[in-house]
């Protein structure tokens, strides 16, 4: 019997069982499925997670004071001496982000998010203005009352679907405990947050820093944040940590500044990613590894009732060879067949998980072969010894077998 002919062989005995075979795959559709759906859905994660942070910038560092002491903040001269270094490209300061409830047309409580910002924050920070425009260095040092709001803005507090309608409007923010009106200049495009619904996601208000200063009271230009782009050529890491030091010791303080780049946030969530998928991986391969001792099960059941036809190929000169050739055809098409169907489920899944929280699943070369290549390798670990003993098999004992 040559491969062709053991294949359809196979292939026949197994669609003569159904739902032997449906119950003998289930491990290997659990086992790989599994597997497929969490590198899918970690690939989409990461890719959104990826592009969030390609807005704030490769080369970009973010410095946050450890102490709120006022002696601990950021000035101006401090702005200016980080970016007199070689290794920095342009610095500047921001006031993290305050949070507010302001009415929308329904008279119902809408989330806000707002920050002081320079005028020039795309250096480190990408800000596309997709109508009207950003507040000028003229009117920021100017301290003026204006402001750059998210482009959903008119749909969600006005409720209009023209997203133009926002600019010329007046909002009303609590700041320090006081009420302070911005006329809306432009609008920003939203800022997404990896698995939230766009309904959910807060509006962003962008006030010029200089407001935002000297209505916290500090009025001098001093910030407990601050950022800076690093020069190409040079390691984000390295220079971040410098300019910590470098803080230190202008302010005369130990580890007071915490900095952090672009590039080791990413490597943080690469890690904790790579963490998260060898777990549950590592769970799946159990399921597989059930999956391939319920085949080695069933194959040498099988083996059992077809003693007779066995003895009879046997006598009519089937060698051991093609016994157990036969017998492994059977176990591989088992395991193969299961671990594609488990690899589509798989991906199925991943594809309903990413239509609900927005991320973009992919099926890679790597997942393809690794549900071909895994199933293929169970069918042969586990399918190797029942085709053996079917091998050995005595033909005068199994033709007696009844």
């Amino acid at each position: 019997m040559n491969l062709i002919e053991c294949i359809k062989s196979a292939i026949n005995q197994l669609l003569g069982n159904k739902m032997r075979t449906f119950l003998t795959m289930l491990g290997m559709f659990i086992g790989i499925g599994s597997v497929i759906m969490v590198l899918g859905v970690g690939a989409g994660v990461k890719d959104m997670m990826m592009s969030t942070f390609k807005d704030v910038g490769k080369g970009s560092v973010m410095i946050q004071v450890n102490n709120w002491s006022p002696e601990y903040m950021i000035n101006q001269d401090d702005l200016e001496a980080i970016g007199e270094m070689k290794e920095v490209k342009e610095a500047i300061l921001y006031t993290e982000n305050w949070s507010d409830v302001i009415k929308d047309y329904k008279d119902e409580d809408k989330w806000v998010m707002f920050a002081g910002v320079p005028y020039n924050m795309d250096v480190v920070q990408k800000l596309t203005i997709v109508d009207g425009r950003m507040f000028t260095a003229k009117e920021e040092a100017a301290k003026t009352n204006v402001c750059v709001v998210s482009e959903t803005y008119a749909k969600a507090v006005m409720g209009s679907n023209n997203a133009k309608d926002a600019i010329g409007e007046t909002v009303e923010l609590n700041i320090a405990g006081e009420k302070h009106s911005f006329e809306i200049i432009g609008l920003a495009e939203q800022m997404t947050f990896p698995g939230m619904p766009e309904d959910m996601m807060p509006i962003i208000i962008y006030l010029p820093f200089a407001t935002m200063d000297q209505i916290t009271n500090f009025g001098d230009l001093r910030s407990y944040c601050a950022a800076f782009m690093t020069e190409e050529g040079y390691d984000p890491n390295e220079v971040a940590y410098q300019v910590g030091r470098f803080l230190d010791k202008r302010h005369n303080v130990k580890n007071g500044y915490t900095t952090q780049s672009a590039t080791s946030m990413i490597g943080q969530l690469d890690m904790v990613m790579s963490i998260v998928t060898g777990f549950i991986s590592f769970v799946a391969a159990i399921s597989l590894l059930v999956g391939g001792i319920g085949i080695m099960n069933i194959m040498l059941v099988t083996v059992k009732e077809r003693t007779r036809e066995i003895g009879i190929r046997k006598a009519v000169g089937a060698s051991n060879g093609e016994i157990m050739r036969q017998f492994l055809v059977e176990a591989i098409i088992l395991t193969v067949l299961g671990g594609i169907i488990g690899m589509i489920l798989g991906y199925v899944g991943a594809a309903a998980l990413g239509g609900a929280f927005g991320l973009n699943v992919v099926l890679t070369p790597g997942m393809i072969t690794f549900a071909v290549g895994t199933s293929s390798a169970i069918g042969i670990i586990f399918g190797v010894y029942p085709a053996k003993q079917a091998s050995r098999l005595d033909p005068v004992e199994a033709l007696r077998y009844e």
